[in-house]
């Protein structure tokens, strides 16, 4: 876990930054079991323990328990859902040629009786792996449902996939980025490094999950040394510019929004493909399929 507090200037207005960030699930769960200190001067009511379940789900306790991957609301038609969109994506084969050449593995025989230099065989260097940043904002409003949310879940899931069948690596990243007045606060988790295998277990808690933004984020927001009124109301989502700006993510970056911006409808799977790709506009790095033509009837 690293947190940084530091004062910016940005575009004439200077803002008091508070910023956590956590290098793996398992480093958050570990943050919140060592009880952080409550800053009671802003929040007198610990909001991550009292707010009702309807609202915001399991209690705290458990809350922090499913950061082990153990949740499971709604995980089977997810699964079922997220494998059913993958049996449509064409798996990219990247095979590696032999050609002649000086030195190699094995002799080029035609070339041996020919008397020619490049009398050995040699397979072509492999490409060096790309890698990308995708940036996941876990916030998102009141009105949002929970298919939207699975949704967007299962296309996240679904776009590294297609990234990596297509030699390129992926840095997963959710986060939240909020305000009131001029305080800031953005919360940083990592949830995949380049090369390393999606743990879909994990990744769905986060991803979908109403108690981890309702009650893991508010618990880490209580342990912050904000100094205005953030009790109230919990701050506001950050404009998608100043978010871009604070978490460095350009043009060469992917920034997945919340549902009702990208435009999910949370209905159809193949239709929310569709939308959420487009939004994106991936065309420059990998072929994405027209998924409404393909979809199983």
């Amino acid at each position: 876990m690293k947190f940084s507090r530091e004062l910016l200037t940005i575009d004439n207005v200077t803002y008091k930054t508070n910023r956590i960030e956590f290098f793996s699930l398992t480093d958050l769960e570990l943050y919140l079991l060592s009880n952080p200190e409550i800053n009671k001067e802003v929040f007198a009511t610990q909001k991550s323990v009292y707010m009702p379940e309807s609202f915001a789900g399991d209690q705290l306790e458990k809350a922090i328990g499913y950061c082990h991957g153990g949740y499971d609301k709604g995980f089977q038609l997810f699964l079922k859902l997220k494998k059913e969109l993958e049996h449509t994506n064409k798996i990219q084969s990247n095979f590696r040629r032999s050609r002649a050449s000086v030195l190699g593995n094995r002799p080029h025989v035609p070339n041996f009786i020919a008397g020619t230099p490049k009398t050995m065989m040699r397979l072509e260097r492999a490409k060096e792996k790309k890698i990308i940043d995708v940036y996941f904002n876990l916030a998102y409003s009141g009105q949002t449902t929970q298919e939207q949310i699975r949704n967007r879940g299962i296309l996240t899931l679904n776009l590294i996939n297609l990234f990596e069948q297509n030699n390129i690596n992926v840095n997963l990243r959710v986060f939240e980025a909020s305000r009131i007045n001029s305080e800031l606060f953005i919360a940083d988790i990592r949830l995949k490094k380049p090369g390393q295998a999606v743990n879909i277990g994990k990744c769905y808690y986060p991803l979908c999950g109403r108690e981890f933004v309702r009650r893991i984020l508010i618990r880490v927001k209580e342990s912050m040394p904000f100094t205005e009124k953030w009790g109230i109301g919990y701050g506001g989502i950050l404009s998608e510019d100043l978010t871009r700006y604070l978490l460095d993510i350009d043009n060469q970056k992917i920034l997945i929004r919340s549902p009702i911006e990208i435009g999910l409808q949370g209905k159809d799977i193949y239709e929310d493909a569709d939308i959420f790709f487009e939004h994106l506009n991936l065309s420059k790095n990998i072929h994405v399929p027209k998924y409404t033509d393909l979809k199983r009837t």
